[in-house]
């Protein structure tokens, strides 16, 4: 029985003891993740993004978010994810990416936004929307 008790003090001494109880945090050498730049050509029924990035650590990605514009309030509808590139070491020293969307329909006007996250999980800013439509010409 004293067996039993001194083991029961010194589990709860382990699991209650003085301490951090998280998982260890990983240490951020460089700034939070920005977009440097966002350019942007549409080519028929075709978005091309080229996303330059900076700062972040252990691997850079980005995410982007569409909304439809609403045609009679001329105002965003719902932002939703659109697509998402995992930040992953192979794209540590990459600052250059870029995206091909395809625009389904001359009638609707998208909005697209763009913001980077590096392997910390930390993100930039959302990018200023771009503002796209297909363009395909009348038959």
């Amino acid at each position: 029985m004293r067996k039993f008790v001194l083991l029961f003090v010194v589990a709860a001494f382990v699991l209650v003891g003085c301490g951090r109880k998280e998982p260890p945090q990983p240490v951020a050498e460089n700034a939070p993740p920005t977009i440097a730049s966002l350019k942007h050509t549409i080519i028929r029924n075709s978005l091309n993004l080229d996303i330059k990035t900076s700062g972040g650590s252990g691997g850079i990605g980005y995410q982007i978010d569409r909304a439809e514009m609403d045609p009679y309030c001329k105002c965003p509808g719902i932002w939703r994810r659109y697509y998402e590139e995992m930040p992953i070491p192979k794209n540590f020293d990459k600052s250059s990416m870029s995206q091909l969307i395809n625009l389904r329909s001359g009638d609707v006007e998208y909005l697209f936004r763009v913001r980077a996250i590096d392997a910390l999980g930390r993100f930039s800013e959302w990018s200023r929307p771009i503002r796209a439509k297909a363009d395909i010409p009348s038959e």
